[in-house]
Order: C-alpha cells, then structure tokens, then sequence
C-alpha cells in the first residue's frame, strides 16, 4: 500500500506519460540523467572538526585559560562556531582575533584571521565583503613568502568564484592554487587544483582545454596511486565526452574509472559512475544495460546514505521503466523517487529553519547588547557630566577670584613691560635692517671681485706664460708687449671701477646709470677677451654698433664679460662668438650667440632658477664658480631690463638681456652735463 498523499502525484504523472507516448524515438538521448546539467564546480570541505560543538567547549576552556595574546583561541571558536552554523557569533570571534592580532603586530596570525574572515562571511552570504578579506589575506601572505597559506586562500578564491558563476575568474584562481602547490611538491593538492580548473572550463563549455586539464589532473593523481582522486577526475572527463555527446568514449572512462577504484571506498563516487555508465547506454538505446547499471549505483547510494542521490537514482528508474513500458515498476520507482525527495526537502527545510531561527535570535541577542551598551554608556556620561559640572563650579569660582587679582596686578607690570619691549623693538629692528644691508653689500663686493678679476688675470697668466716659454717669436714680442701693457691697464681699469663700485654700494648709493655707448662698452670687452679666444681658436666678433642706453657702466661691462667668458668657455676650436643688438621698442636687446656645445634641456631650468654655485665644465675642462650668470640676471633686472636665454643642444645657445634705449641727441646732451 501506497501513502494516500502520493496517489494523486502518481496518477498526474501516469496521465502525463500516457499522452505524450509510451516509446521514445529511436536514437534520441531521453534519459533524464543524460538531460541533467553537469555540476560547476568540485565538493569543497572547509577547515572544521567531525565534532563542532565539543571543538568549541575545547576552544572556549582555551580561551579562559591561555594568556594574551588569545588571537589561536578566538580562531578556534570561529571556526567551531562556523561549522555549527552559528554565523554571526563566528563573525564576531573573527573579528575579536583580528584585534588580537594587529594589537600584538603578528603579522602570520592576522593573515590567517583575514582568511577565515573571508570564510565567514562567504557563509553568510557576503560575496563582496568575502573577496575583501581573501584578497587582504592574499597580499599578507604574499608579503610573508608563504606558499602554502597562498595557495589555500586561492582555492578560497576560487569556490567564491565557482559560487557566483564567474568561471573564468575561478579558473585563474584555481590555476595560480596548483602553480603553488607544485613549487612545494604538494602534488596531490596540485592535482585536485586542476582537476578544479578542468570543471571551470567544462562550465563554459571550453572541451579542449577542460580535457588537458583533467587530463593532467587524472595523469598526476595515477602518479600519485590515489584512486579515489583518480576516480573524480575520469568521472569529470566522462562528463566533458557525455556534453560533446562522444557516449562511446565517455562508457570506457567510466569503465576505467570504476577499474581504479576500491569497491569499498567512496560509495558515493562508486554510485556515481554506475549511474554515469547507466546514462551512457541510455543515450545509445541500451536501455537494458542501463537498468543493470542503475541497479547497481542504488544499494551504493543506499549504503553511502546520500538520499539526495538516491532519490536521483530512482527518479532515472522510474524514467526508464516508462520507456520500456514497464509500469508497475515505473510506479514503485517514482514513489520512491517522491518519498525521499519529500525527505529531503522536509529536512533541508528543517535546517534552513533552524538556521532562520538561529540567525533570528543571535540578531535579537545582539540587538538587546547594544541597547543595553548604549543605555549603560548613555548612564556613565551622565553621571560623568554632573561630576564634572560641580567640580567645575567649585574649581571655577576659586580660579575666578584668584584670577581677578592676578588680572589687576599683570595689567599694571604688563603695561610697563610693554613700553620696554617696543622700544628695544624698534632698535632690533633698525640693527637687524642695518645688518641685512652691510651683509648684502659684502657677498656682492665679494662675488664681483672673485668674478671679474678671473677673465684678466687667466689673460695676463696665459701671456707670461707664453713669455716664459720663449714661444713667442721675436718679431712679435712687440705685439704681445704692447698687449700685455693694455691688458694690464684695463685690469687695473676694472679694479679701480670694481673698488668705486664696491664703495657705491657700501655706502648705499643704488645703481649709477647714465647715458652709455654700450658698443664701446662691448669693444673693451672683447679686446679683454681675445687672448682668451685665441687660446681656444675661437674667433670674436662684435656686430655692435650706435646703441645709446642709460644704464650703470660697471655693471653693463660685467654682463657683457661674463656671457663672453662663458660662451669662448662653452665653444670649442672652430667656433664662433657674436656681440650683436637690436632695437626693440623702448629698449635695446644685446645678444651673446655662440656655436658650441649648447645646454642640455636638463640643466635648462637649473640655470633659470639661478642657483648660486651651478656650474659644468667647459670644453676644455675650465671651471667657474656658478656666480656669473646670477650677477648678470640681477645686473640686468637693477638696470630695467631682464635676462634671458635659448639653446639647442649641440648647437650653440643665445643669451640677451635687454636695456632702457635712450636718442642720441638726448644722450649727448646728458652726457655733456654729467661731464
């Protein structure tokens, strides 16, 4: 006798079958496990003990006796905790270890709570805050050079992945899992990694590569003598041969399975390749050797107490039965299809019930701890505020009467202290412009005179040196006389002007400008300068001509003989230095143009930012000081006018600096004056 409850179930699904045909079409795959949709990824089992509720007792007595840090015992209990379903308080021994952890900067046990955080919350249904921790754990494993902890948080990463249907993700993550665990000899585990990336690629429908991958998989597990690894893999690949519809190949992997595996280890897998090798003749018509084999995976399924399976089994028998017109059969099959399938659902309810339950009033337990902390919390800063307010009374009438007293007398030694500061102030003040001035007025004395002696001096040096040598010819020791004589007075010429012009600005007197024929200004320059170029083999001109400027005639001739000291300096033999100007408006524009090595974009900005003591040799190893260029730039700017420069490298660079013009008219009358 059937259960009353059944017979209209069972009487629906005859009616169903008796009008769509009692015979399948000949040729045609009409198996139900045939049609059933592969499975994404491998069965994972987490890191938990047979006996969760005694491992919590044993981590909870842990807890009371270890001493700090307790980060080990808090794990403890949040894995206990997770394996009983308990999510919410493993949360909270999750979190309670990391503390622990990062209290105490153990940097190993942090990692390992990131990634049990990450498992707890993949159990409780927050994919991303899951991903969060296992990558946070990932870059601290990485960080430690630990292997191993990296490989499992990838296989973590992975079911996450598999769970949210991004196979391609997965596969990633499972391959760098067996990457690892292959560097440290792990084989077995490195198997089973590709065996997982083999069931990614299977998901997408990717045969080819699914198959090398189990195909690897299945190759190293042989390697390995583990069976039962085996066994799941070839199960996997007579999947992949069953989806391409190549049922032929896929019976003899099931064959070749089943001929690995020990009869009495893994029922459950033994069932599944009966059942596999079932499908196989049922997709070719065999449907007698499919009964067989079915028959066979049901006391499997039967002693592995897999009802889930099970049910499976003989919802494929009861299918079966149908097509061969087997009703009765078909019948008793499909009760009991239905009866453990009702077995199932009713205890899979059970526990989702129970878990609703759980959830429900650890949240409610929860919820009455943080009212009871925060009415507590609110109590304490209430009490605190009134303690704090009468002593602040208290306090502040004492402080207030003493301050008033004080009050007075500061007011009045205030005052007179006052009157001594700002006096003293202002004589500070007066010293410390004074100061300031001499101090300025000293570093320019010193930089000019540094500068400007080196060009003449280096030119009289190299003319003795001559001399002595006895390498001048007779008939040009005239010459050289008569030029030395001339180098030696426009040397003293230069430390006489260098001396009044050092006076001038000790003495505060600013810039002494007046109308100047700067062309003679840039002829005495160049005749200063020319045995220098000789030396070189560079040849000076000057293509200056009737430019009338009011500007101080020091500080022009300093512009002009530094930009041609540093051009001769920066030109080899062969080249050229040109003096040359031009009108531009109000102001006259005085450009020093060289053919020599340029400036490198680099050093470019060092020179416009004027930095004091910057300097690179010249072409023939000469050195400088790195002053020259800032006394033209601020030379240039006292007289009006600013400096400026352009350079290409290997080419040759332009410097000019530009001065206020005056008309030669108005010039030679101020100049008549001034004399």
């Amino acid at each position: 006798m059937y259960p009353a409850r059944l017979l209209p179930l069972l009487f629906l699904w005859l009616c169903a079958h008796a009008v769509q045909g009692m015979q399948p079409m000949p040729g045609t795959a009409s198996s139900s496990l045939a049609q059933r949709k592969l499975p994404a990824q491998l069965p994972t089992s987490p890191l938990s003990s047979p006996n969760p509720a005694e491992s919590l007792r044993v981590a909870q007595r842990k807890l009371q006796i270890s001493p700090a840090p307790r980060t080990r015992a808090y794990m403890r209990m949040a894995v206990a905790l997770l394996d009983m379903r308990r999510y919410n308080e493993a949360l909270e021994h999750a979190q309670l270890a990391l503390q622990q952890g990062e209290a105490h900067r153990d940097t190993a046990t942090t990692a390992l709570t990131y990634d049990l955080l990450g498992r707890v919350q993949v159990a409780r249904g927050d994919s991303g805050r899951a991903r969060h921790w296992y990558r946070r754990a990932l870059t601290k494993f990485t960080q430690l050079r630990d292997l191993r902890n990296q490989a499992i948080v990838y296989e973590h990463l992975g079911d996450l992945y598999a769970s949210q249907q991004a196979w391609g993700q997965a596969a990633g993550s499972y391959r760098q899992a067996s990457f690892l665990w292959q560097r440290q000899a792990e084989f077995s585990r490195a198997a089973v990694a590709l065996h997982a990336v083999g069931r990614m690629y299977l998901a997408q429908h990717s045969f080819p590569q699914a198959l090398q991958y189990l195909q690897q998989s299945a190759q190293r597990s042989r390697q390995l003598h583990d069976s039962v690894a085996t066994g799941y893999v070839l199960h996997s690949v007579g999947q992949l041969y069953m989806a391409m519809g190549k049922y032929p190949a896929a019976r003899q992997v099931y064959l070749d399975a089943l001929a690995v595996m020990p009869r009495r280890q893994d029922l459950s897998l033994l069932a599944m390749l009966y059942e596999a090798l079932a499908a196989t003749h049922d997709s070719t018509g065999n449907l007698a050797a499919a009964e067989g084999y079915f028959l066979r995976a049901v006391p499997l399924a039967q002693r592995s107490g897999n009802k889930r399976q099970l049910s499976n089994l003989y919802l494929s028998l009861s299918e079966l039965h149908r097509r061969q017109g087997r009703f009765p059969n078909a019948f008793k099959a499909l009760t009991q299809h239905i009866l453990l399938a009702d077995s199932v659902a009713t205890e899979e309810r059970r526990a989702e019930v129970a878990e609703i339950r759980m959830r429900y009033e650890t949240e409610k337990k929860e919820q009455e701890i943080v009212a009871l902390q925060k009415e507590r919390h609110r109590q304490e800063a209430n009490l605190q505020r009134q303690m704090w307010w009468r002593n602040g009374l208290g306090l502040g009438a004492v402080l207030l009467l003493l301050l008033a007293g004080g009050l007075y007398l500061a007011r009045r030694r205030q005052a007179a202290i006052n009157g001594l500061l700002s006096h003293k102030n202002l004589a500070i003040q007066r010293q410390k412009e004074e100061l300031d001035r001499l101090n300025r007025s000293k570093d320019m004395l010193f930089s000019v005179i540094s500068h400007d002696l080196r060009s003449p001096l280096s030119s009289l040096y190299t003319l003795l040196s001559l001399l002595n040598l006895g390498s001048v010819p007779p008939e040009r020791l005239a010459t050289h006389m008569d030029r030395l004589t001339r180098t030696l007075n426009t040397t003293l010429e230069l430390l006489d002007n260098l001396l009044n012009w050092a006076m001038t600005q000790m003495r505060d007197e600013g810039v002494q400008t007046r109308v100047l024929p700067l062309e003679i200004v840039a002829a005495e320059c160049v005749a200063l300068l020319t045995l220098d170029a000789e030396r070189k083999g560079v040849e000076l001109r000057n293509e200056l001509s009737s430019c009338l400027v009011r500007a101080d005639e020091n500080m022009c001739r300093l512009i002009l003989r530094n930009l041609l000291s540093n051009a001769i300096k920066f030109t080899p033999g062969g080249g050229t230095v040109t003096v040359s100007g031009r009108r531009r408006g109000g102001d006259w524009e005085i450009a020093v143009a060289d053919t020599g090595v340029g400036i490198a974009p680099a050093n470019q900005e060092k020179l416009r930012q004027a930095a004091i003591g910057y300097t690179t040799p010249g072409t023939a190893r000469e050195e400088g000081t790195g002053l020259g260029l800032r006394l033209c730039r601020e030379f240039a700017e006292l007289n009006g006018g600013r400096l400026t420069f352009d350079s290409v490298e290997g080419q040759g660079s332009v410097f000019r600096f530009t001065l206020p013009a005056t008309e030669p008219d108005t010039g030679v009358a101020l100049s008549a004056a001034a004399g």
